[in-house]
């Protein structure tokens, strides 16, 4: 007898690397990352504010709360991990919030600053809230934006805005592209991203559903704290292939379909 969708999805994202034993990130460094963050001064806030209340701990046990990691911030060796049912759970929350917010002809703002891993699963999940009745926006699309450095504008590639330097998609932690785009209106009423563009857009109040790799820490204060954030948590750079699974989920949902 063959394995149920989930559970087949389940199986395939540990093998995948996007779920089950992290592969990027190893627990000193994550560490690490927090009391950086806490400190202030690095883009990893993504531009939420308030994360100086809470201590190195409760930044982890916020972490762990989503991701099944341990939250002992005294244990180094720890093996960091993401739970595939924790995963799976956010995608199919987040999944049927989308496909609410397009039955009713809603908008959506997609975009990602891991073009490398996320921009092919995101093309994928616009699409199909597209095809469910959803209006996607291409905020500032062609305009030029007063970021910091060379990079000077979104790029909208299947309908998913990026970082762009002219001719390169970038990699990028920092809000302010984000911030940008919510300079002018009108604002989405929904956003689906991850790193700075999720952050910017909790911040600023706007319903989002966020992608959180195991060291994205800001997003797990933001849902800690009660915002309006729907988190999905996974690595967010591995092979751009290998997230079918998660979008393939989104697919059946949006499409009417209830997996099992």
């Amino acid at each position: 007898m063959s394995q149920p969708p989930l559970e087949t999805a389940r199986t395939a994202l540990i093998s995948a690397g996007i779920t089950g034993p992290h592969q990027s990130h190893g627990r000193a460094k994550n560490i690490a990352k927090i009391h950086a963050l806490l400190d202030g001064g690095t883009e990893d806030d993504f531009g939420l504010t308030g994360l100086e209340r809470y201590s190195a701990g409760e930044v982890l046990g916020f972490l762990a709360a989503i991701t099944g990691s341990s939250p002992d911030i005294a244990d180094l060796e720890a093996d960091e991990i993401i739970d595939p049912d924790r995963t799976i759970a956010g995608v199919l929350v987040a999944a049927h919030r989308l496909e609410e917010h397009a039955r009713r002809g809603g908008t959506l703002l997609v975009a990602t600053g891991h073009p490398t891993g996320l921009l092919e699963h995101h093309i994928r999940v616009a699409d199909a809230f597209r095809q469910s009745g959803g209006k996607l926006l291409r905020a500032r699309e062609e305009e030029r934006l007063p970021l910091p450095g060379k990079a000077k504008e979104v790029r909208y590639v299947g309908g998913v805005g990026c970082l762009a330097d002219w001719g390169q998609l970038l990699h990028t932690h920092s809000a302010a592209a984000m911030a940008a785009l919510l300079e002018a209106q009108p604002w989405p009423e929904m956003v689906f991203a991850d790193h700075g563009f999720a952050g910017a857009a909790i911040e600023r109040g706007i319903p989002t559903i966020a992608v959180m790799d195991i060291n994205d820490f800001a997003l797990a204060v933001a849902s800690a704290e009660g915002r309006d954030v729907i988190v999905i948590p996974m690595d967010d750079n591995r092979p751009p292939r290998l997230y079918e699974p998660v979008w393939r989920i989104f697919e059946q949902v949006l499409g009417g379909d209830q997996p099992e």
